[in-house]
């Protein structure tokens, strides 16, 4: 490919040779370090044969010693292009800015694109790259997305990194949220585990300190589960008691009840069938509005928003994009809800937000409901789970006195 393109740099020509010496005309061609291309013998006394223009150049002048006859068929390259438009100056200037328009879609930007995850601030997140130069119009050729990626990092603390996907002139920034991480536990500090909320302790499994509780047992919510007082060993003589570090895991059955309360009429959107089809353009950072008015529609009316870009190919997208907006106007009309169907509805949402709270699993949950006198539905929902109620905290206690030490006091 990159030697067709230096060819078609230098020029070529396709040529006829005629005459009855055709040897002579090779032999020439072997003297001089000619290259012939695809060379076709089509008669005894006639070929045709392509060369570079420099190499024709050379040959023609001692063309006379072969006796034969060389006819030029095609022309082809930058040099017979060039000769054209220097005689058609309305062409030759259309080329030249047809060429300058694609240099500058090529070598900047006219597509940014953010995507953010929850808890990140896409405006904040626009802001910042804005700072740093990173706007629609750039030179792509200035970016260094490692500094850049660098930079924000620093100035926003909601991200763990950003990542700069570039097709063409057209470039995604994607943005990663930070993961709350636990702090490292401190093994040098006085720590017991108590219990996070009320349940019937299954298992207890320390991994430091002394546990008071065991399988069977119903704890209330702040009980303490692991002391960190350690008492003396029965095994090792003279090991006095003594003040530690408590973690471990405390797997408890836990309930849950909640009382849901829902209206069984609500407003629902009734489109009128009237709507309102606005557009706009956008030229780079431009836009241009091609209504009256504004477009902002209020109350009353759902507004959808579509942006379509020119693209030439897949890495080359115009700066420009036609807006359609198009409004569609509704009125709030009451409607009445099944009560089966809004009575699965809250207990899907319950059991979604309990599945966040609870760490661990829940193993059973029942949804009874009824029609109130003020004609709401009440959800009476309740709920079984397996979870982990320990929770860590400090505990301030000190070692008790020695024996001998107590008797002497009294």
């Amino acid at each position: 490919m990159l030697k067709r393109l230096l060819r078609s740099a230098g020029g070529e020509v396709r040529v006829r040779v005629t005459g009855t010496p055709l040897e002579r005309f090779l032999n020439l061609c072997l003297r001089e370090e000619v290259r012939l291309r695809a060379l076709e013998r089509q008669d005894w006394d006639r070929m045709e044969c392509t060369l570079t223009l420099h190499d024709f150049r050379r040959l023609r002048p001692k063309m006379g010693r072969t006796g034969c006859r060389v006819h030029i068929l095609r022309r082809e390259g930058l040099p017979f292009l060039l000769r054209l438009m220097r005689k058609r100056i309305v062409f030759s200037t259309g080329f030249l800015a047809l060429a300058g328009v694609l240099w500058a879609l090529q070598s900047h930007l006219w597509i940014l694109e953010l995507k953010t995850p929850p808890g990140v601030s896409s405006a904040e997140l626009s802001r910042a790259l804005a700072e740093e130069g990173v706007s629609v119009g750039m030179r792509l050729d200035d970016f260094d997305d490692r500094a850049v990626q660098r930079r924000l990092m620093l100035k926003m603390d909601s991200i763990s990194y950003v990542t700069f996907n570039r097709i063409g002139n057209h470039m995604i920034v994607e943005a990663h949220a930070k993961q709350e991480h636990e702090p490292p536990r401190d093994d040098s500090g006085i720590t017991s585990v108590v219990a996070r909320r009320a349940g019937q302790i299954v298992r207890v499994t320390p991994t430091g300190g002394w546990p008071v509780v065991k399988a069977g047992d119903i704890v209330a919510t702040g009980e303490k589960l692991i002391d960190a007082l350690m008492p003396p060993s029965r095994d090792i003589e003279g090991l006095t008691p003594r003040l530690t570090w408590s973690g471990g895991e405390v797997i408890a059955r836990t309930w849950y009840q909640n009382v849901i309360l829902r209206p069984m009429t609500v407003l629902h959107k009734q489109y009128t069938g009237k709507t309102t089809t606005q557009y706009a353009l956008i030229w780079g950072k431009h836009r241009i509005n091609l209504y009256l008015g504004s477009g902002i529609c209020g109350a009353g009316c759902d507004k959808i928003i579509e942006v379509n870009y020119l693209s030439v190919t897949d890495g080359l997208t115009l700066p420009v994009a036609l807006v359609r907006q198009t409004y569609r106007w509704y009125e709030p009309a009451p409607f009445v809800q099944e009560e089966e169907a809004l009575r699965q509805e809250v207990e899907a949402r319950a059991l979604e937000a309990l599945a966040g709270e609870v760490r661990g699993e829940i193993t059973s949950h029942t949804a009874a409901a009824r029609i109130t006198e003020a004609g709401a539905l009440e959800v009476r929902f309740s709920a079984e789970a397996l979870e982990d109620i320990g929770e860590v905290v400090e505990d301030g206690q000190t070692l008790p006195p020695p024996e001998g030490e107590a008797a002497g006091q009294e």
